[in-house]
């Protein structure tokens, strides 16, 4: 007897500004201007979950604008065990693209939300790597 598994699963990811400046409106609410020279996306998705991995150059100004638009948000210090353990928790996961850089010495907070979309689960965080000058996007979510 042959048995067959079948899945669902999508991955999409690209790392060409033109293509992503919808994404990056459709998160942000906002087209990112001449200042955002880089953006990087990955999504994924598997059954009931999606992932969704985002980087782009930072711009203070930007940042503030983003911030104001995808409020509430809380904020977590690094000198906090929050901090740690939302690190420890990204670490977990297996999907992370190779340009995605978990929050690190050089990052000094990690601004989140949980439970913010009407799924069962969801989460989200956004930090600035200060070395390497990009802001960072990790939002999860269950159905």
């Amino acid at each position: 007897m042959i048995v067959l598994l079948m899945s669902y699963s999508c991955a999409y990811e690209s790392q060409n500004r033109e293509k992503l400046e919808s994404s990056f409106e459709d998160n942000f609410g906002f087209k990112p201007p001449e200042s955002i020279k880089e953006i990087k996306l990955k999504n994924r998705g598997y059954f009931d979950f999606q992932v969704h991995y985002m980087s782009f150059t930072y711009d203070s100004n930007i940042l503030e604008k983003i911030i104001a638009h995808d409020q509430p948000l809380n904020t977590v210090e690094s000198n906090n065990v929050k901090f740690g353990n939302i690190i420890d928790e990204l670490k977990e996961d297996a999907g992370l693209p190779r340009w995605f850089d978990l929050p690190n010495k050089n990052v000094d907070r990690i601004y989140y939300k949980n439970d913010f979309l009407d799924h069962t689960f969801s989460e989200y965080y956004l930090w600035i790597d200060k070395q390497t000058e990009m802001t960072y996007l990790y939002v999860h979510f269950f159905d």
